[in-house]
């Protein structure tokens, strides 16, 4: 009788092991794998962020710097126009490759540089945003900073309405909570050329229903004066 009540209980325990582990497998397949690194490739139609550091030397002259740092557009052969170097194809470096390939070309106009590039993703913001538009942000912006360059949302906005469309489909609703815990873009699943729309709030309310029961009340007495005449 034992023997089989263990047997039994082993039984189940292996079962429900068993389901926890798929259950566990299914959802952080699912889930975003906050703190990883996202892909830093770069893209045709989006831009990358170029930074150099200079020390005081451009040619044969000493304590001048050139000023290069900025967005930069990928064009859509995948080629980006840098100022003294020309056109370079992005598309076949990392990150790390294209800084040491920079670092070389800008080397015979500047001793030493220090090369650091960033890739940029499109982000279409619309609706009730302050200042609507199409932004150029990193990947591991936070949705914060996102809704800040838009000028943040206006007086009339709907925040917890706040969502991503993708190809005329919202494939990401409910971004408050991302927004209020500075999830990163990438951890929100934000993709280049999305666009993020913020609704407008109803303008039905206390003070629109007091007006429409005035607006009837008035044409009720009128129609009193009206069958009384």
């Amino acid at each position: 009788m034992s023997k089989n009540f263990n047997q039994g209980w082993l039984s189940v325990s292996i079962r429900i092991l068993l389901v926890t582990m798929v259950a566990a497998l299914a959802w952080s397949s699912s889930a975003p794998v906050f703190g990883q690194s996202y892909s830093k490739r770069f893209s045709k139609g989006d831009a990358l962020r170029l930074t150099i550091w200079q020390p005081y030397q451009v040619g044969d002259q000493k304590n001048k710097t050139l000023d290069m740092n900025g967005d930069y557009l990928i064009d859509s052969r995948g080629y980006v126009f840098f100022p003294l170097i020309g056109d370079v194809n992005v598309l076949s470096h990392s990150v790390r490759t294209l800084s040491e390939a920079l670092k070389e070309k800008f080397s015979a106009y500047i001793q030493d540089p220090v090369v650091i590039v960033e890739p940029l993703i499109r982000v279409a913001m619309l609706g009730a945003f302050r200042r609507p538009g199409t932004y150029l942000v990193p990947p591991d912006a936070s949705l914060w900073q996102l809704v800040d360059l838009a000028g943040g949302p206006g007086d009339n906005s709907n925040l917890k309405k706040m969502y991503v469309e993708r190809g005329g489909k919202i494939v990401k609703e409910n971004l408050l909570g991302g927004f209020e815990r500075a999830f990163t873009l990438y951890e929100l699943g934000v993709r280049s050329g999305d666009q993020l729309l913020l609704p407008r709030r109803s303008q039905f309310g206390v003070k629109q229903a007091f007006e429409i029961l005035r607006f009837a009340l008035s044409l009720l007495n009128l129609y009193l004066v009206i069958t009384r005449i």
